[in-house]
């Protein structure tokens, strides 16, 4: 390790004349407290406002997704309901409907059924607007 030779480091009485003007004119700064405090409270305010509207509108999302979730079983379970009424009516002769319309009928509302409960249920518990 070359270590600077006796000519290359100032003294210390030199370092300390050179740095003192600088040390001095950092303690003559005057700083508003007053100001500098209400800014900070401001931004802290913005802050805090901020973090209670988000947290109101989670609280929010989870509210209408709890009763929307409870509207949708609702519907999907009626839906059902339905459709099994009118398979039981049909084995009564209730009704006459022939194999291929109950087939469809069967098929086509369980897809809907299914399908409109996928499409709700990703919309109300969707992973990126969620957090």
């Amino acid at each position: 390790m070359n270590t600077p030779s006796n000519s290359d480091v100032a003294p210390v009485n030199r370092a300390k004349d050179l740095l003192q003007p600088l040390l001095d004119d950092t303690l003559n700064i005057k700083v508003n407290t007053k100001e500098a405090n209400v800014k900070e409270v401001k931004g802290l305010d913005m802050e805090e406002e901020f973090a209670r509207v988000q947290l109101k509108r989670l609280l929010d999302d989870n509210r209408a997704r709890k009763v929307f979730s409870v509207i949708i079983f609702a519907i999907t379970i009626l839906w059902m309901f339905l459709v099994l009424f009118i398979v039981v009516q049909c084995s009564r002769k209730a009704f006459h409907l022939s194999d291929g319309v109950l087939i469809a009928l069967i098929t086509t509302t369980t897809a809907n059924v299914f399908g409109f409960f996928y499409v709700v249920v990703n919309y109300l518990f969707n992973k990126e607007k969620s957090t």
